[in-house]
């Protein structure tokens, strides 16, 4: 007997008085389970979303301003590079550093670039050349190719640098 067949002659053997109860029941139990399955979920998420909002709408008032920030400071930036030939800048600021021995060259290129060459130089004090150059100056690394020596951290390089604003 198949259990569709059993439960019709179940309903079929009951009382008008006992098929009302059990309805009551089937709908009284739906009632429970869509609250438990659908209301309350949504109201869970509805009051985590509500203690949530005011702290993102911060984080993106904070973040529009950390944009309208960095904006500024780019046309700092490309304002604050001192107008001039830009090898003479890099040969001045390579005089201060402390691999200045080891600058064999530095010449001016067409379009307001310039390439430097090295000899053996400390790869650590190199990055914190070019940092310095890209924050203070503006100057950037246009390109640059390195090659590793035989002493640990120690290099050997030719770069093109270009004034912030350039491309």
């Amino acid at each position: 007997m198949s259990p569709r067949a059993t439960i019709v002659g179940f309903w079929a053997a009951c009382t008008a008085r006992q098929r009302a109860g059990i309805a009551a029941g089937i709908v009284l139990a739906a009632g429970a389970a869509l609250y438990l399955l659908l209301w309350e979920p949504g109201l869970a998420a509805q009051r985590s979303l509500s203690a949530a909002l005011p702290r993102l709408r911060a984080q993106l008032q904070d973040m529009r301003w950390q944009r309208e920030e960095l904006a500024a400071l780019r046309n700092t930036v490309r304002a604050s590079t001192p107008p001039g030939d830009l090898a003479a800048i890099l040969r001045a600021s390579a005089a201060q550093a402390p691999f200045a021995p080891a600058v064999e060259r530095i010449e001016g290129l067409p379009g307001g670039k310039a390439r430097m060459q090295a000899g053996a130089l400390p790869f650590d004090a190199w990055l914190a050349w070019i940092g310095n150059l890209q924050r203070e100056l503006g100057i950037r690394v246009d390109a640059c190719r390195i090659s590793a020596l035989d002493q640990p951290g120690m290099v050997r390089l030719e770069a093109s640098f270009a004034a912030g604003g350039a491309r």
